[in-house]
C-alpha cells in the first residue's frame, strides 16, 4: 500500500471530525468576501457573541444561513430531477434542516474567532505590504481599483474597512499555519517513512530526493489534526459571552454529546458536519434514516479508535502533546498502524508463498534513465502579430446580422462555433480570461468589439445583452481566431536546440545544468530514472520508433526528435537490464507487503 493510500486508510477518522474543520474552514473564507465585506457593516449591527472580544453578528450568520439554505435547496432539486430521469423515488428527500444549518455556521463563526484571537499568543502578524498586495490581486479580479471602489461604495463600505476585514482573514489563515508547523517532524521519522514506502512510492529516489515529498505528505496528514486540537483545547479557555439566547442554545445544543468513551467524544457539531457533507458529496438527501445511520457509524467509530488507542498504549505508544481530543486518537491511530508496519515479521513460508505467486512483478525490468529538453513549437509575437492583421481583416467584415454565420466559419473555438459563437445566455464572465471579461464590462450593448488579443489568440466579441442586476453576467457571442506557427518560428526552436545539442557534447553545460536551471527556458524539461520500453516518454507520450531509438542509443548519446509538434532533444544516462530476481533479493519488499496487509487487517479489527 503506498503512502498516500495509507493516508487514506489512516483517515477512517477523518470524515468524522477532520473533514469537518476543513469543510468550515473553506467554507469560511468565502463567506468573509460575501458576507464580512460586502454587506452593509453598519454600526446598528446586533452583536449576538463575543469571543475572546471578537464581535460576531446577528446578520453576519442570518445572511450566510439564507445563502447556505438556497444553496443546499438546488443542490437537492437537481439530486431530485436526475433521480428521478433514473427512476430512483425521491419523495423522502429533504434538504438540509435549519437547525444543522445554523449550528454548524455559528460553530464555524466561534472557531475562526477563536483563531482570529489567538494571533498575539502565536505572534501571528500580517504587514500592511501583505495586505496590499493581497488588496492588489482583488483589484485585478475585480477589473481595476476603480470598480473595486465602486463596488465597495454601493454596499456600504469603503477600501479602509474592506482592508480591515481583509487582515483579519490573512491572521486566521497565518494562524493555522504557524499551528500545523508546530508538530516537528524528526529526520529519524522522514527516514523510517522513506524506508516503509520505498518500493511502491519512491523506488527511483534516494532518501534525500524524496526528503521534501516525504516532509509535505506528513504535513499534511498532521495539519487539520493539529489545528482541531488547538481549537479543542482553546475552546475551554476562550470567554465566550453571548449576548442572545437564541444563538446561546444553538451553540450549546452543538455541544450535545453523540458518543463517548473514556473521555473522548463526538458531539452534535461532528454529527452536523458528516450530515453537511454527506448531503453536498453524495446523492442522499437530508433524512432521519441518514441521520440514524451517521449517529450509529460516530459511535462505532469512537469506540474502534479508543480501542485503538488502548492497543497502542500497551505497546509503549504516546501521542503528541500537540494533539488533544479526537486529534489524539488519530495520532495513536497512525502510531500504531506504522507500529504494526515495521515490526511484524510472516513466517518463511508466507513470504515464499507471496513471492511465487507474484514473480514476475518482482523481477527487474529493463529499464532506462535520462533527460528530455524541448518543447511543443509555440507561436511567436510575429505569428501574434499577422493574426492581429488578419483578425482586424475579418472585423471589418462582421455585422450583428452574418455575426453567427462568421463564427461558424471562422471561429477556432470548438466549444462555441456550431452555437455561432454563442457563450450562453446570461453566462457568468468571471469565468473567461481577464481581457475578455473587461472588454465585456467596457462595452455597450449591441455592440461588437475586437479584436482582443489574449493566450489563445484574437476574439471578436458581439455584446448582446446584460444583466442590469449582476455587472459579471452577460449573453456574448465570439469569434476566436488563433495563430498558426510559422516556418520561421519553427527554425529558431530548431536553433536553439541545435545550439544546445553542440554544448552538451562540447561539455560546455551538463544535463542537469539544462533540467535544473531557469536560463534554459524550455517548455518541456524533463529527468526520467526508470522508464520501461512500453511507457510514454515524458514530455512526448507514447511513440514507438522513438522509445526503441532511446533504447538503443549509447549512455550519453544525444538523439534529436523533430516532431511534427515540436523539437525535442533526449539523452540515456543509465540503463538497468532486465534480472530474475531471488526470494533474498526482494525478502524486505515482501515483508512490507505482508506487514500493510497485516496492519490493515488488525487496526480493521480491533476489538
Amino acid at each position: 500500500m503506498g503512502i498516500k493510500d495509507h493516508k487514506a486508510k489512516i483517515r477512517m477518522f477523518s470524515i468524522i471530525f477532520i473533514i469537518g474543520f476543513a469543510l468550515s474552514s473553506i467554507y469560511g473564507a468565502w463567506m468573509f468576501l460575501k458576507n464580512n465585506v460586502f454587506n452593509n457593516p453598519s454600526s446598528n449591527r446586533e452583536v449576538i457573541a463575543e469571543v475572546n472580544g471578537n464581535k460576531i453578528y446577528k446578520d453576519e450568520i442570518e445572511k450566510e444561513f439564507q445563502n447556505m439554505k438556497n444553496y443546499a435547496d438546488s443542490i437537492l432539486a437537481q439530486k431530485k430531477q436526475q433521480l428521478s430521469q433514473m427512476g430512483v423515488d425521491t419523495k423522502d428527500f429533504q434538504s438540509l434542516p435549519d437547525e444543522v444549518l445554523k449550528e454548524y455556521l455559528l460553530k464555524t463563526l466561534v472557531d475562526r474567532k477563536i483563531l482570529l484571537s489567538s494571533s498575539k499568543e502565536l505572534k501571528v502578524n500580517v504587514s500592511n505590504g501583505d495586505i496590499e498586495k493581497q488588496v492588489a490581486d482583488i483589484q485585478k479580479q475585480a477589473g481595476g481599483k476603480d470598480k473595486l471602489i465602486q463596488y465597495l461604495m454601493a454596499n456600504g463600505y469603503n477600501l479602509t474597512t474592506f482592508k480591515e476585514q481583509l487582515k483579519n482573514e490573512m491572521v486566521i489563515t497565518k494562524v493555522q499555519e504557524k499551528i500545523q508547523s508546530s508538530l516537528k517532524i524528526s529526520d529519524e521519522e522522514l527516514k523510517k517513512t522513506y524506508e516503509r514506502y520505498k518500493y511502491e512510492n519512491f523506488a527511483d529516489q534516494t532518501f534525500e530526493e524524496a526528503k521534501p515529498q516525504i516532509m509535505e505528505i506528513l504535513n499534511s496528514e498532521n495539519g487539520t489534526m493539529l489545528v482541531s486540537s488547538y481549537i479543542y483545547k482553546a475552546e475551554t479557555k476562550a470567554k465566550i459571552n453571548f449576548k442572545s439566547d437564541e444563538y446561546k442554545k444553538i451553540y450549546e445544543n452543538s455541544k450535545a454529546v453523540i458518543a463517548e468513551k473514556e473521555g473522548y467524544k463526538f458531539t452534535k457539531a461532528n454529527l452536523n458536519e458528516n450530515i453537511i457533507s454527506t448531503f453536498f458529496s453524495s446523492q442522499q438527501g437530508y433524512s432521519q434514516s441518514l441521520v440514524d445511520s451517521i449517529k450509529k457509524q460516530l459511535t462505532e467509530n469512537l469506540n474502534h479508535l479508543v480501542d485503538i488507542m488502548n492497543k497502542a498504549k500497551a505497546v509503549g505508544i504516546k501521542a503528541s502533546p500537540e494533539f488533544s481530543g479526537l486529534g489524539e486518537l488519530g495520532d495513536y491511530s497512525k502510531k500504531y498502524y506504522n507500529y504494526i508496519v515495521d515490526t511484524y515479521q510472516p513466517a518463511q513460508e508466507e513470504m515464499t508463498e507471496k513471492f511465487n505467486a507474484n514473480r514476475n512483478e518482482y523481477n527487474i525490468k529493463n529499464t532506462i534513465g535520462g533527460y528530455v529538453v524541448g518543447q511543443d513549437y509555440q507561436p511567436s509575437e510575429k505569428d501574434f502579430a499577422e493574426l492581429k492583421s488578419q483578425a482586424e481583416g475579418v472585423m471589418k467584415t462582421i455585422t450583428k446580422e452574418n455575426f453567427a454565420a462568421k463564427a461558424k466559419e471562422l471561429s477556432k473555438d470548438p466549444g462555441s462555433k456550431d452555437n455561432g459563437g454563442s457563450l450562453g445566455e446570461n453566462t457568468d464572465i468571471t469565468q473567461f480570461v481577464p481581457e475578455f471579461v473587461e472588454a465585456v464590462q467596457k462595452a455597450k450593448v449591441g455592440e461588437i468589439v475586437g479584436p482582443v488579443k489574449t493566450d489563445f489568440g484574437y476574439h471578436i466579441i458581439y455584446i448582446q445583452a446584460k444583466d442590469s442586476n449582476d455587472p459579471n453576467k452577460a449573453t456574448v457571442s465570439h469569434i476566436l481566431l488563433t495563430p498558426s506557427v510559422s516556418e520561421d518560428t519553427k527554425k529558431g526552436l530548431v536553433t536553439r536546440l541545435t545550439k544546445l545539442k553542440e554544448e552538451l557534447n562540447n561539455k560546455k553545460v551538463t544535463w542537469e545544468q539544462v533540467d535544473t536551471q531557469e536560463k534554459y527556458n524550455f517548455e518541456i524539461k524533463e529527468h526520467f530514472r526508470k522508464l520501461t520500453k512500453s511507457e510514454p516518454i515524458p514530455g512526448i507520450g507514447n511513440d514507438t520508433a522513438l522509445s526503441d531509438r532511446l533504447f538503443e542509443a549509447k549512455i550519453g548519446e544525444i538523439i534529436e526528435h523533430n516532431a511534427s509538434f515540436g523539437m525535442f532533444l533526449l539523452v540515456k544516462t543509465s540503463e538497468v537490464q532486465a534480472k530474475e530476481v531471488t526470494l533474498e533479493e526482494v525478502k524486505e519488499r515482501i515483508r512490507l507487503e505482508l506487514a500493510f496487509e497485516k496492519a490493515e487487517k488488525e487496526i480493521g479489527n480491533v476489538q
